[in-house]
Order: structure tokens, then C-alpha cells, then sequence
């Protein structure tokens, strides 16, 4: 490798780091922002902020990396027009297509994290983090149940506990359970009580010797029934997309999702995989298109318009696929192509734009009829 690819190389490499931690910044501040308001709310304890935080971090490099990496390479090519380096390459027969492989070499590394990210580390990390999140939930309810106070919990229920039973503070006298399931009451009264938490985090009420009543007093329909054990979930697990077939597939594992394409899940593991592989496949594509929108005059103004387009542009693609995503989970759209269309259209807009500045063309061509100047 000669000296300018070496210099490209370690240049590029520098500023991806730079611009990963930078652009990582940003986002763990609204990450940050949105844990300071459970634990506001009480649904966390302060000290596990920055576990949670680490475990959300691999699901936020996912997005990290192919925009830090199109900024790298934009910052590179742009510091090279600039410092009129470029001329200097060119005068020694070596174009943009000569400053392709060394692109490569550190698009190749990055590519491989990136999908490595996007299979495996960053599902497994947010499972972890849902996890530990429902754990630590779960236990912050469990504390609110105070003796001889009514506790509001999430979705929809209010329970009421008496005494506590002794010296354990799970068992409790005088239950009172109120759940709001679509506009119809399912009300619970017992005269002994038991709250056991499970190892992972889940609790359970288990009462003894009560009734239940189903529905509004004196209306059709009404039910008063007498259970000698009545085992209710009070988990507070947000279901964040479990409902779809049963699964979670934003967190769900490679080999989980393997399985699911002979199953009836089929188009939600299509879907998923498809969304997993989309920014491991766009990396190098965005890369070429970072190369033709960094040019700039050596003494020209304008430095910043290239970088805005492709901004504009990397919004607009997100936006497409998170359109798309969306239909396609809900069977409206077909699973192939699927993503696979946005691919094409990254690569039929690099692809242009590069060829037009490879051959010291414009972007846009001459209108017709227009004199060249």
C-alpha cells in the first residue's frame, strides 16, 4: 500500500473514533434522559443507572456506526479538496478510484462490527436490559405495598393490603385487587394474602379465601364467585412489542429468528433480519456517496452544503425504512423485497453521484439548451 493510501487510511481511522464517541455522546444523552425520568418516577434506583445505560449502549452503536463512519469519510475527502491534497493525488495518476481500497480496508472492519452488533450483541444486550429493567420495576411496586394504604400499579390496577403477617413482609391480612381489563371490573377480596417475586423479577399475588367479582353490580352479566386460591401476575413488564406472535423480535436471537422463518412468524423474522442486515449493507454504500458530496472548492465556500445533503438524505432513507418495517410487520407490504429496495437506491444514488465526480462532472447535469459558461 502506498503512502497515500496508508495516510487516507490513518486519517480515516482517526476521525471515525472521533466521530463515533461524538455522535455516541449525543445519543447517550437522551438515553441518559429518558432513565433520570423513571428513576424521578420511582421505577429505578439511582445506583443502577449506568449498568442499564452500558446495556443500552450496544443497541445505540447499531445507528452509531455507519453515520460516524459517513462523516469520517465525508470529514477525510472534504480536508483533502480543501488543502488542495487532492490535486496533489491526482497529478500522480491516482483518481478517486485509486483512493477507493484503502476506503475499503477500514469500511471491511467496521462492516464486520457492524453486523456483529446488529445479529448478536445489541438483541442480547437489550434482552439484558429489558430484563434487568422489569426486575428493578417490579421490585419498586413491590415497595410501594404499604400496609393499610391503597397502590396504584400499571395498567389499571389499585391494590389494598392490611396488616403484614408476622415478620415477612410478602404476607399480608385484608387483600383488596381492582383491574380495569377493557372497561370491565375484575375486583378481588381475600382475607389472607401472599406476594412471591420470582427470580426473574416477576411477582406474583397468590390469595386465600376470598371472592372475586366480575363486572357492575346490579347490570346482566354480573358474577360473584368464591375461590379458596387465586394466583394473580402483577408484572410490570411493558409488552413493547411482544404482542406480535408472541415474541419480542427487536430483541429476539439469530437462532431464534432462524427457527421462526419455517413457522408462522415468518414475516416478522423476514422483517427483522432484513432490518438487522440493512445498515451493515449500507455501511459501504454510504461511504461512497460520503466521497463525491465531500468535494469543495480549495478556496470555495460552502464546506458544509455536501455534509447537509447527506443528512437530509440519511433522515429521509431512515424514515422510508422505518416505513416500511412497519408495514411489512403488519403484512401489508410484501417481505421481498422488503428493505432490499432501499439497498438499491442508496447504491443507484452513490454510485451516480460518484462516477459524476470521478469524471470532474457536476451532480446535476446542464439543463438542455443551456450554454456552458
Amino acid at each position: 500500500m502506498t503512502r497515500i493510501r496508508m495516510q487516507v487510511v490513518r486519517n480515516l481511522t482517526i476521525s471515525f473514533l472521533l466521530t463515533s464517541l461524538v455522535v455516541l455522546a449525543i445519543l447517550s444523552i437522551g438515553q441518559l434522559t429518558q432513565l433520570l425520568r423513571q428513576v424521578a418516577s420511582g421505577q429505578l434506583p439511582l445506583s443502577i443507572i449506568l449498568r442499564l445505560l452500558g446495556l443500552a449502549l450496544p443497541t445505540l452503536l447499531v445507528m452509531v456506526l455507519p453515520l460516524a463512519f459517513f462523516f469520517a469519510v465525508y470529514l477525510v475527502f472534504s480536508n483533502l479538496y480543501r488543502s488542495n491534497e487532492m490535486v496533489a493525488i491526482r497529478s500522480t495518476g491516482t483518481g478517486l478510484m485509486g483512493l477507493l481500497p484503502p476506503v475499503a480496508v477500514v469500511a471491511a472492519c467496521v462492516f464486520c462490527l457492524e453486523l456483529i452488533l446488529s445479529l448478536s450483541w445489541a438483541p442480547g444486550a437489550q434482552r439484558e436490559l429489558q430484563s434487568e429493567s422489569v426486575r428493578l420495576a417490579n421490585a419498586a411496586a413491590e415497595a410501594m405495598l404499604q400496609p393499610g394504604s391503597f397502590t396504584n400499579l400499571p395498567g389499571g390496577r389499585v391494590i389494598y393490603v392490611g396488616q403484614a403477617v408476622g415478620k415477612d413482609s410478602h404476607r399480608f391480612q385484608e387483600i383488596f385487587l381492582s383491574v380495569a381489563q377493557g372497561g370491565q371490573l375484575d375486583m378481588a377480596t381475600a382475607a389472607y394474602g401472599e406476594v412471591k417475586p420470582a427470580q426473574d423479577g416477576a411477582l406474583t399475588l397468590v390469595l386465600v379465601d376470598g371472592q372475586r367479582y366480575l363486572g357492575q353490580p346490579g347490570k346482566d352479566g354480573f358474577k360473584v364467585l368464591s375461590f379458596a386460591r387465586y394466583r394473580v401476575l402483577l408484572d410490570n413488564q411493558d409488552s413493547g412489542g411482544v404482542e406480535r406472535g408472541g415474541i419480542n423480535w427487536s430483541s429476539a436471537s439469530l437462532p431464534q429468528l432462524v427457527r421462526q422463518l419455517r413457522g408462522t412468524g415468518m414475516r416478522f423474522a423476514v422483517s427483522e433480519l432484513e432490518w438487522r442486515l440493512l445498515w451493515p449493507l449500507a455501511l459501504p454504500l454510504l461511504a461512497l456517496l460520503a466521497i463525491p458530496l465531500a468535494y469543495s472548492e480549495p478556496r470555495g465556500s460552502g464546506r458544509a452544503a455536501g455534509m447537509l445533503v447527506g443528512i437530509l438524505f440519511l433522515l429521509a432513507v431512515n424514515n422510508i425504512v422505518v416505513y416500511v418495517k412497519e408495514h411489512m410487520m403488519n403484512g401489508s407490504m410484501p417481505v421481498f423485497p422488503g428493505l432490499l429496495w432501499v439497498l438499491v437506491l442508496i447504491l443507484v444514488v452513490a454510485a451516480y453521484a460518484f462516477l459524476r465526480r470521478s469524471r470532474d462532472l457536476p451532480m446535476l447535469p446542464a439543463w438542455p439548451g443551456r450554454s456552458a459558461s
